[in-house]
């Protein structure tokens, strides 16, 4: 029986599966017509219903599946109480075929962090500048 893949290549494996998930989200609201902006602290920082429901996927999905792991997200939203629907279970397959780099093939759960900015230029996304914006997942060791 072989050994399982190492904690670090399962996180990454499950967020390139969670990161096509939010991309699907952000889409889906743009299509909608309707963006739900509302300004954090003003007319230059703008957060929409893309930002939240990404967000919220991305988090409530990464803590089902690496319970022992720290999640800071961007925007400072609860994502505990999820609706199933932002789920997604998945884990990239292709990328748990890939050997881990010896240097993180010891680290356990609770040594990681991930950071969540679900929708990086949220202002251009507003103004229809779909060349602009990106998802920035992102992953470190905490010391």
């Amino acid at each position: 029986m072989s050994a399982s893949p190492a904690v670090v290549m399962r996180l990454v494996a499950s967020a390139y599966s969670v990161a096509e998930k939010a991309g699907s989200i952000v889409r889906k609201v743009l299509h909608s017509g309707d963006l739900g902006i509302v300004e954090k602290t003003g007319a230059n920082d703008l957060q929409t219903l893309a930002d939240r429901l990404a967000q919220q996927s991305i988090c409530a999905s990464l803590s089902r599946r690496f319970p022992k792991i720290t999640i800071i997200g961007e925007e400072e939203l609860p994502f505990e109480e999820a609706k199933e629907d932002l789920i997604e279970n998945g884990q990239a397959e292709e990328i748990l075929q890939k050997s881990c780099p010896a240097e993180y093939s010891g680290l356990k759960e609770e040594e990681l962090v991930v950071w969540v900015d679900p929708l990086d230029g949220t202002k251009e996304y507003t103004e229809g500048r779909l060349l602009s914006f990106l998802q920035l997942p992102g992953t470190d060791q905490s010391k």
